[in-house]
């Protein structure tokens, strides 16, 4: 049995198409779980319209933010796999089915998203990232986490962590990692990650999230990962123009693994983000 777990604020504008993409699987999904938070426009009225029967609602009494919504969602599922779906997100009408198909003797299994669209659902773009054969790589540098492409087997799952905010998604899988869960991540190319002016992306909180995890899992991070780990965090400060911080941590980056820099894609990252002419923030 599959649960999906369908965390929602102020999502009438997405929600409807996100629950609909689920009931469109061609696995059937018997438990769709929505957890609406609190949320202040018509998703609640929407829903209820729509979906009467298909879908598990709750509403929490006042905003508890996304690791609560979806812990609570956890704790609601009845199957052996729990799926997580942002509202604004969607699948491929074969996402379920192909997850399961590859999930082996997984904990969790991570289905790495390549596909952005728009408000409307158009595809923008399409990821062409090459991924590489060791997990470890892929956790530690930051490459792994939208929670639209993560399952759990419910009897491992690793619930959501308040105090990483906006990074909770990344942390849970360092976290599930040395908790010794086996993480498979897979390629099906079955997920859609809408990118809009809601997105939480572009928040300070996630510069702060990512301080927080490098603060508590810095000493801990196996050294053949290390460069990859504090190259992302760097990577992440220069984002949010912490430029002096942020060269910091990619120059360690460098000592401990000089050829990081041998790919094209950190490079273009430095000159985009690590060049800019503007105060520290």
């Amino acid at each position: 049995m599959v649960s999906v777990v369908i965390p929602v604020y102020n999502g009438e504008k997405f929600v409807l198409r996100t629950i609909e993409c689920v009931l469109s699987q061609s696995f059937k999904v018997e438990q769709i779980i929505v957890i609406d938070d609190a949320s202040t426009d018509r998703t609640q009225e929407l829903i209820l319209k729509e979906f009467p029967k298909e879908v598990i609602y709750h509403r929490n009494e006042k905003n508890m933010e996304r690791c609560y919504s979806r812990n609570l969602g956890a704790s609601l599922a009845k199957g052996e796999y729990i799926f997580f779906l942002d509202h604004d997100d969607l699948w491929e009408k074969e996402h379920v089915e192909k997850v399961l198909e590859n999930w082996g003797d997984a904990h969790i299994v991570y289905a790495f998203p390549r596909k952005y669209i728009d408000d409307e659902g158009k595809l923008m773009r399409v990821s062409k990232k090459r991924l590489p054969a060791d997990v470890g790589v892929l956790i530690f540098s930051g490459m792994i986490g939208f929670p639209s492409a993560t399952a759990f087997k419910k009897e491992s799952f690793e619930e959501y962590e308040d105090e990483f905010m906006l990074r909770e998604d990344w942390e849970v899988f360092i976290r599930a990692y040395f908790k010794g869960l086996k993480i498979k991540v897979i390629d099906t190319n079955t997920v859609m990650i809408r990118e809009h002016s809601g997105r939480t992306s572009k928040s300070r909180r996630l510069y702060e999230g990512t301080l927080k995890v490098y603060e508590i899992y810095k000493d801990r991070v196996p050294k053949e990962y290390l460069s990859y780990f504090l190259f992302h965090v760097g990577e992440t400060c220069m984002r949010f123009a912490d430029l002096k911080r942020g060269w910091a941590f990619v120059l360690k980056a460098l000592a401990e693994k000089p050829s990081l820099f041998l790919s094209g894609r950190r490079l273009l990252s430095l000159l985009k983000r690590g060049l800019r002419f503007y105060s520290h923030a």
